[in-house]
């Protein structure tokens, strides 16, 4: 038997057990069901793809080349998982960073200021932490919006904008390849440039590294040298770039996603860290994350079945693809472009496999009509919790520029006050343009949505979102209880007593949820859905009150007018009943 006919006889056995799920949290699309006659087609096509396998997959990442040029996690990483591909450098021994005194003739501007949090609102003493370094195990090069944003705070700030964000994965482990890094583009070699990058990164590590944790950074690398979050500490750093054309960040899936202090007033405690995607199948990327994730990877070993068709990562090429496209109804490019990604992404969560975005052996196997192993713990992405749905969850990775048409344009479109008739107009342009340019973390000449505008504008439509998140119970104080009493129509003095405590209890149970008097998710979306509903109930009655005022107005003016001029008439009449008739000797005349 020919391998070609063992794929036919693999695929006529049968699609792929069609074991329960939800729908995927983000990409909402029907269920597509997989063609047998279109199974046997892709496996074919997949025996000649073009793509090569990476070599990490194999196990033997000693061949990985690349020009990779981010820091070795020197400390106990996050992730779970063992080998695979290395960091592009690494730290060594402890080393100052050296930086260029002050010069009259080279001013740098005073540090920023947080201008993001709400008025009122002040960075808390406590700091947030940072124990780990998050490494890279997933590939997902989409800039995530705490990336963007640090980098057009620090490229506004000191009028150096140039930046570069998400790359391409490749055998080498970068946070560039999971979108949670940033290069900073500054010239060490030039006196301006060598003094902002310097002032830039002193300002992010002092002090034990406090703006760094709050906006979640968990590595630099500047000049020949390297800082990591978990230990404070600059050493010199060896790679094959020694950056001194740039300044590297890499983030926490936590700074990625703006869940740290600086954007919210509230400092992350050990146990609300995000920890990341788990790294738990060998020779696989972990699956992209849709939700944070508390718990700690739990170590695994496991190894599923190799198909003998080539992996392939976003932006390759190769015959199956183009036949993958079909089954997942997209424009068949051949390329696993954007919008094949999103669509396997939503493919991989429906058939229970790790929702990876890449062509990878496990989704071969399904594909190919083979029932899903059971999995580690970990090795699937945690849904996102009904309260952090909204809206806008389905389109936050979703690029549209002028020209576009769409569900995604028609969200943008309401979100920016403009009439949604789904067409990425000159209007919608015009609104996205003044919006950026009503945002200190965008830039003005935003010609697309990315990742940061969704961010901003769910933020804008649901300003206390983050703090779902937020656990309250009584005698808990602070920034989130302030905010929670005045969604309560309380007293806001911080402090979570029993009068805050009864009115949380009304509140579930006119929600109909547990009478627990602890303000959880559902609770907090609960409270902020009924706190919405009184402002547009309030809102909606004073649009009347004054409506019904501009008509009573109206219609006294009017009657005003008819009375005026009524009078007038009546005068004129009177005027001429009291002229004199001509006399007999007049008219003779």
């Amino acid at each position: 038997m020919t391998e070609t006919q063992g794929v036919i006889d693999v695929a006529r056995a049968g699609g792929p057990d069609r074991r329960p799920g939800g729908r995927h949290p983000v990409h909402r699309g029907r269920h597509r069901e997989i063609k047998r006659s279109g199974v046997a087609v892709l496996g074919l096509a997949l025996a000649v793809s073009l793509t090569q396998l990476p070599v990490w997959a194999t196990g033997d990442d000693a061949g990985a080349t690349g020009d990779g040029t981010e820091v070795e996690a020197p400390a106990p990483a996050s992730g779970g998982g063992k080998g695979g591909p290395s960091y592009g450098g690494r730290s060594t021994g402890p080393a100052p960073l050296e930086t260029l005194p002050d010069d009259p003739n080279y001013p740098v501007p005073e540090p920023p200021t947080n201008e993001v949090l709400p008025e009122g609102m002040e960075l808390p003493e406590a700091v947030d932490e940072a124990d780990v370094f998050q490494r890279n195990v997933v590939c997902d090069p989409v800039a995530k919006p705490g990336v963007i944003a640090v980098a057009n705070l620090l490229g506004q700030h000191y009028d150096r904008p140039g930046y570069t964000l998400s790359r391409s994965c490749i055998d080498l482990r970068s946070e560039h390849y999971d979108g949670r890094a940033v290069d900073w583009q500054l010239n060490a070699y030039d006196p301006m440039d060598r003094r902002i990058g310097d002032a830039a990164v002193t300002w992010l590590t002092d002090n034990d590294g406090e703006v760094a944790r709050r906006l979640g950074i968990q590595s630099i690398i500047w000049n020949h040298r390297a800082w990591h979050a978990y230990d404070g500490t600059w050493r010199s750093y060896v790679g094959q770039s020694p950056h001194t054309d740039h300044v590297h960040l890499s983030f926490t899936w936590d700074g990625a996603y703006m869940r740290t202090s600086w954007w919210t007033g509230v400092a992350l405690t050990a146990d609300e860290i995000d920890q990341g995607p788990c790294a738990v199948i060998g020779g696989a990327y972990a699956a992209v994350p849709q939700a944070r994730s508390t718990q700690e990877c739990v170590p695994a070993e496991f190894w599923p079945n190799v198909t003998g068709y080539n992996t392939v990562r976003p932006g390759g090429q190769g015959a199956g693809v183009e036949l993958l496209q079909s089954i997942l109804e997209v424009e068949p490019t051949g390329v696993l472009d954007p919008a094949t990604r999103e669509a396997l992404i939503a493919w991989q969560d429906e058939q229970g496999v790790p929702q990876t975005g890449v062509l990878d052996q496990l989704t071969y196997a399904v594909a190919l009509g083979g029932e899903v192993p059971e999995l580690p713990e970990g090795a699937r992405a945690p849904e996102i919790p009904d309260y952090r749905v909204t809206e806008f969850t389905p389109h936050l990775r979703a690029v549209v520029t002028e020209g576009d048409r769409g569900e995604s344009v028609k969200v943008l479109q309401e979100a920016l006050g403009v009439d949604g008739d789904g067409v990425f107009g000159p209007i919608t342009a015009a609104a996205l343009t003044e919006f950026a340019e009503a945002q200190p973390l965008l830039k003005d000449d935003l010609t697309a949505t990315d990742t940061l505008v969704w961010h901003l504008l769910e933020q804008q439509a649901h300003p206390l979102l983050a703090y779902r998140d937020v656990e309250l119970a009584i005698e808990d104080r602070g920034t989130p209880v302030v905010l929670l009493q005045r969604l309560l129509e309380l007293e806001d003095d911080g402090i979570f007593g029993p009068i805050t405590q009864q009115a949380v209890l009304d509140a579930q149970a006119a929600a109909e949820l547990e009478p627990t008097g602890i303000v959880d998710g559902a609770t907090w979306k609960a409270i902020d859905d009924a706190a919405v509903a009184r402002a547009e109930a309030e809102a909606k009655a004073k649009a009347e009150e004054e409506e019904r005022q501009k008509a009573e107005a109206e219609a006294n003016a009017k009657a005003e007018a008819e009375a005026k001029e009524k009078a007038e008439a009546e005068a004129e009449r009177i005027a001429g009943l009291e002229q004199p008739e001509p006399s007999r000797a007049a008219i003779g005349r």
